[in-house]
């Protein structure tokens, strides 16, 4: 296994995402550049890691969101997107990984397929699904901290091997994100209804994404699969369409329209309102129940209405605003900071001190931490 970081500078990637081209994608600041050894694919397999702006720092555990086409699909333009939807709160904080081809042919479908011009691909999507699934996500769960939560997404034929991994593994993701997937392939195609009916995978879900102007089977294929899951109806799997307006064969923004569908309910309102905050505690504490992943209310979300309070004099609602925030997270240095501060106002000085010391306890170089204990020592 060979581990580098890597400062890339932003540029385009022009690539028809049909094509399997080995190139080296676009790549956001900074990643991890990786490899694997695997004996299920007997081949070494690269792939390159994207994490959270506060992984270093915060102590938390994050989902992982696994691209496939990764040379394709692991950019800055994609990936931006992804930190642009998280830092609106409208999909949970990810750890990226792009897994980039070798052989993208072999890997797409199970049994190998013969073209009309005589070329074939396929024969080895098995063994490929194995590597992700033994391989490659316990090697990230050992490296990184993951949460027991996983997307996967692949365009175009690696669609068709992610529609094919949730019947075939659905444990392998807990969401399977398929942008235009080639769905005419045999036996698939031909035992579809069987498939589906023989589902025991478990609450998961799929969500296909095509362009409104993507090529009519695709169009009329993934519109007849999602109608028989929902005809069907097996335990726990559900399934959304997204089309995307004036959209082609796998549109830029499928990946982005996929987490939204996924995580379609997740955002909550802000600025945070006095009125408004039991239902938005409730709504979140709801989320590992309605999408299999816990998720909290941004710090600096809580930090701004504990600021709003303060303003309106309502100090015993900040401090429960602020021990909401300790509870969420624990080791944060500036919720202790806040309790100072507001205890301090209450007159209490011993439990604003209190607090000041937890704060330098969690982070010796707390300035506002330090500063305010002086001032009480005068």
């Amino acid at each position: 296994m060979r581990t580098c970081i890597e400062m890339l500078a932003v540029g385009f990637l022009l690539m028809d995402p049909c094509l399997g081209l080995a190139k080296d994608p676009t790549l956001p600041l900074p990643i991890r550049t990786e490899e694997l050894n695997s004996t299920k694919v007997g081949e070494i397999r690269e792939f390159w890691v994207s994490l959270p702006d506060q992984y270093a720092t915060s102590g938390e555990k994050y989902p992982a969101l696994y691209m496939m086409d990764g040379e394709l699909n692991f950019t800055s333009g994609v990936i931006g997107g992804i930190r642009y939807l998280e830092y609106l709160g409208e999909i949970p904080e990810f750890i990226i990984v792009g897994i980039k081809n070798t052989n993208r042919s072999r890997d797409i479908f199970p049994e190998e397929v013969t073209y009309a011009d005589g070329s074939k691909a396929g024969g080895r999507a098995n063994q490929y699904l194995d590597f992700l699934r033994e391989e490659l996500i316990p090697y990230i769960d050992k490296t990184y901290r993951t949460e027991p939560y996983r997307v996967l997404y692949g365009t175009s034929n690696t669609a068709f091997t992610a529609v094919y991994a949730l019947f075939r593994n659905p444990d392998l993701a807990n969401a399977y994100i398929a942008a235009s997937a080639t769905l005419y392939v045999s036996p698939f195609h031909d035992d579809r209804d069987k498939i589906i009916q023989a589902y025991k995978g478990g609450k998961r879900q799929l969500c296909l994404v095509m362009g409104e102007k993507d090529l009519p089977t695709i169009l009329s294929l993934n519109g007849a699969l999602k109608e028989k899951i929902n005809a069907f109806a097996p335990s726990g799997l559900s399934c959304r369409f997204v089309v995307i307006e004036n959209g082609e064969h796998v549109p830029a923004n499928a990946l982005i329209e996929g987490l939204r569908g996924v995580f379609a309910g997740w955002a909550i309102p802000y600025p945070l309102m006095e009125e408004d905050f039991p239902q938005i505690k409730a709504q979140v504490e709801n989320r590992l129940e309605k999408y299999g992943i816990s998720g909290k209310i941004p710090e600096n979300r809580l930090e701004e209405f504990v600021e709003v309070l303060l303003g309106e004099k309502k100090l015993e609602k900040a401090i429960a605003v602020i021990e909401y925030q300790v509870q969420n997270y624990p080791h944060s240095a500036s919720a202790r900071v806040g309790l100072g501060d507001v205890y301090r106002q209450m007159g209490q000085p011993a439990r604003a001190r209190e607090y000041y010391k937890q704060a330098l306890t969690l982070d010796p170089a707390n300035t506002a931490a330090a500063t305010n204990m002086k001032e009480l020592e005068k």
